[in-house]
């Protein structure tokens, strides 16, 4: 699993459905890439979109996610966000590119767990420019200068969560994408001006993988008196269950609805200098500012203060933090005592660790080194140090060696329960890290890990000392094979981990193990684990789907029945035969998600 801080994993994973989209750019001028069309007014087809030159708009728009991600020890990190706002709309040109329109939020109120940063809701009502395809497709987004990589991404994702493929016929499919990744759409029209769409599944991403499950409901009305669409509402779920990867479900609510209001915009409201997307420098230490030991610290104070007190853009003020820890090793010391001595709110204080790890020095991993060794500090501040220790580049012996004093602790009665795991998980994650770089260390901590599993006694400590193995995405074959020897545990709960963690591995060189361990598995976590495994199969023999379709008919657990329809579906192609076990299984089969995800996969 992927470390990040609590915080940080629900912000960023809860605004997944507003982050993540790829788009190509386009430059606006008035009429650049060539004179606008002659006709000003292009409708797609009777039922379906008008673009206007000139015609201006305003939508109410809301937003309510819920976000729920599955620890280690069986904790949960939540979040929940919404969005509130009126977006004012223009269309500015039409041309063989598309049609360029105008866009900014008159109001804009995001709340996370109830709590909004008026820095971050002034930002986020900046113009900007989105390029749509003549069908309502979003192409392209152009921002002021100004305006921070993530406020974009925030307005991108917005606009695109709205988004539709306008076609003639009652019925058509479109492939689309969102921050969960591309998947296939499919559109009924109730009437001339009412249309029905429903996201079918996604499609597997670029590195392979599970993709999300989704299930969802959406309605969209147009009119030809108005430009794009005229309202739009739709429900949905996304679970993501990636093997190696913790658990996640997103639920997702949105409205926008045409108002009678005109908002009071011009043209030139949508001119304004634009330039390539900035990232940050890969090197920061190559621009660091020369300062005292004085001054650095009076710079520490405005910064954190600025925080508190929501003043600036937060992503830069954590990134003055962290150039302030790299330029004065005697920072990370005042750091960490603001932390133990003052009541700094949690938003803050998730900042503050964030800082500790972008810097990475050793310095900083000596303070969160100490906060794992100090119980006197609360689990959460815990939590947050093992996961920045986790994310830094080069990490300390002392930081390791901490690490691996948590990972072998007993803490099963105490608050701090959640931390051994996690901090294995962490292990795994540098060892990815120093795996990349070659390292020479990497040798000794993966055996390490392989020889903490086999040394566990209880089955919970023996499974995350394998998924931190999955951390490491080592793809040795001799390291398979090791894993593959947990197949064979006592535990139903460690043979489920060694199946996932061979996926997150690769399966090659141990699909013939998995497809015999599984064929005499009892127990239905285990087995299904497995099966999920072997549906990565990139070229299973005839004789493990001929197993496949006649066990899929007795197979009494619901996911593992999933996995098999997915080793079917996979190999549709070279194994016709799967096809009508497939038909078969949509007429008998009583889970919905397996329902439809057959149904997708054979229509």
């Amino acid at each position: 699993m992927a470390i990040e801080s609590p915080r940080r994993l629900g912000v960023l994973a809860g605004l997944a459905v507003l982050l993540g989209a790829v788009f190509m750019l386009w430059h606006f001028d008035g009429a650049q890439d060539g004179t606008p069309v002659a006709v000003q007014e292009r409708r797609v087809n009777d039922t379906g979109l008008t673009w206007r030159v000139g015609h201006k708009q305003q939508y109410r728009v809301t937003v309510a996610s819920a976000f729920v991600m599955s620890m280690p020890g069986g904790a949960a990190q939540s979040l929940n966000l919404r969005i509130e706002g009126l977006l004012d709309q223009q269309t500015l040109a039409i041309t063989a590119a598309g049609v360029m329109t105008g866009m900014r939020f008159n109001t804009f109120n995001l709340m996370i767990e109830g709590a909004a940063d008026q820095n971050v809701n002034q930002a986020l009502q900046s113009p900007f420019r989105t390029l749509f395809s003549k069908n309502g497709a979003p192409l392209g987004f152009e921002f002021p200068e100004s305006l921070a990589p993530e406020h974009r991404d925030i307005l991108k994702n917005l606009v695109s969560m709205f988004q539709l493929l306008l076609e003639d016929g009652d019925t058509w499919e479109a492939t689309e994408s969102n921050a969960s990744g591309s998947y296939k759409a499919q559109y009924s029209r109730v009437s001339n001006t009412e249309i029905s769409k429903q996201k079918k599944y996604y499609l597997p991403g670029p590195q392979g993988g599970s993709a999300p499950e989704v299930e969802s409901t959406e309605f969209i009305a147009v009119d030809p008196n108005n430009d794009w669409i005229t309202e739009m509402t739709f429900n949905e779920v996304v679970v993501t269950n990636e093997v190696g990867s913790a658990p996640t479900r997103v639920s997702n609510r949105a409205t926008m609805v045409l108002l009678d209001t005109q908002p009071r915009v011009a043209a030139n409201d949508w001119r304004f200098e634009t330039a390539p997307e900035r990232e940050q420098s890969e090197d920061p230490a190559s621009a660091l500012p020369d300062l005292q030991h004085e001054e650095a610290l009076l710079q520490l104070d405005d910064v954190v203060s600025g925080l508190e007190q929501g003043d600036g853009d937060r992503r830069q003020l954590i990134h003055q933090l962290r150039d302030l820890l790299l330029v004065d090793d005697q920072l990370a010391d005042v750091l960490l005592e603001r932390l133990g001595t003052e009541d700094l709110t949690t938003h803050t204080r998730a900042d503050l660790y964030l800082a500790f790890e972008l810097a990475g020095t050793p310095s900083a991993q000596t303070a969160l080194v100490t906060i794992l060794a100090d119980s006197s500090w609360p689990p959460e501040d815990a939590m947050r140090a093992i996961v920045a220790l986790g994310g830094v580049k080069e990490p300390t012996d002392e930081a390791l060696a901490a690490l691996w004093d948590l990972a072998r602790s007993t803490l099963a009665d105490t608050q701090r329960r959640d931390l051994p795991g996690t901090a294995a998980l962490a292990i795994g994650s540098l060892g990815s890290s120093l795996r990349e770089n070659e390292a020479s260390d990497y040798a000794a901590l993966r055996s390490d890990l392989m020889g903490s599993a086999s040394s566990a006694i209880e089955p919970t400590e023996r499974a995350v000392f394998l998924y931190a193995v999955g951390n490491t995405g080592d793809p040795d074959p001799i390291l398979k094979h090791d894993v593959a020897s947990y197949l064979d545990d006592a535990s139903p709960e460690v043979r489920s981990a060694a199946a996932r963690t061979l996926a997150r591995l690769g399966t090659a060189e141990v699909e013939t193990q998995l497809l015999n361990s599984v064929k005499q598995e009892p127990n239905d976590l285990a087995r299904a684990s497995m099966i999920e495994a072997l549906a990565t199969w990139e070229e299973p023999p005839a004789e493990a789907l001929a197993w496949t379709r006649q066990a899929i008919q007795q197979e009494r657990d619901e996911r593992a029945r999933y996995n098999m329809a997915v080793l079917l579906g996979n190999n549709l192609d070279d194994y016709p035969e799967n096809r009508r076990v497939l038909e078969s299984l949509l007429e008998s089969e009583q889970s919905k998600r397996v329902r439809q995800k057959v149904a997708n996969m054979l229509y």
